[in-house]
């Protein structure tokens, strides 16, 4: 059970103390986790969502979207934003692009960026709420934490060292893909 925990742990930004430092095998089995993770956050959204019954549109879609982000401790977020520097300041060079990486402040195609998807991301919300079409809420964060699943599998890992090096050489690739089929098909018969 501790990789789901490690799994919660880093994907989120609920208060989830592990026993210690996760081994690098933990540290992978986690990654199987993920689409269950996102499950837990959509059930927290459709829960919240539920409670602002009645608030009006924009200001329900807002609060959702700003919970969301709290959920998830804007990691996401953060990430998307040193990968939109980095995309365009890299110009091809890696090194230099994962130089931008890890750089901590945040460019203006970041800025940019962050801003339009969380504009879509509202948008997004906001049709939902509008049309009853509340599993959106399920879906979303659970097919979003699959997809990262997907990325281990399908992408090398282009940063050696780390983190993210111990998650994709410790990844148990057929559990991996199992559960990635799994959670194709509970989407399609959610949906």
């Amino acid at each position: 059970m501790l990789p789901f925990w490690i799994a919660l742990q880093f994907l989120g930004s609920l208060p989830i103390r592990l026993p210690g430092m996760p081994r690098p095998e933990e540290l992978g089995r986690s990654l199987l986790f993920y689409p269950l993770v996102g499950v837990v956050f959509g059930m927290l959204l459709l829960g919240f969502s539920a409670l602002l019954s009645g608030t009006p549109l924009m200001l329900h879609a807002a609060l959702v979207l700003s919970a969301w982000v709290l959920l998830s401790g804007g990691l996401h977020l953060d990430g998307l934003a040193d990968s939109a520097d980095a995309w365009l300041g890299g110009f091809g060079d890696r090194e230099r692009t994962l130089q931008i990486m890890k750089d901590p402040r945040s460019g203006p195609i970041a800025v940019v960026t962050l801003v339009l998807v969380l504009l879509l991301k509202f948008a997004a919300i906001l049709a939902l709420i509008e049309s009853h079409s509340s599993i959106g809420l399920l879906l979303a964060p659970l097919i979003g934490r699959a997809a990262m699943l997907g990325l281990f599998l399908g992408t090398p890992y282009v940063r050696s060292g780390g983190l993210g090096q111990a998650l994709a050489d410790h990844l148990p690739r057929g559990p991996g893909r199992r559960v990635l089929a799994a959670t194709a098909i509970a989407c399609v018969l959610l949906a």
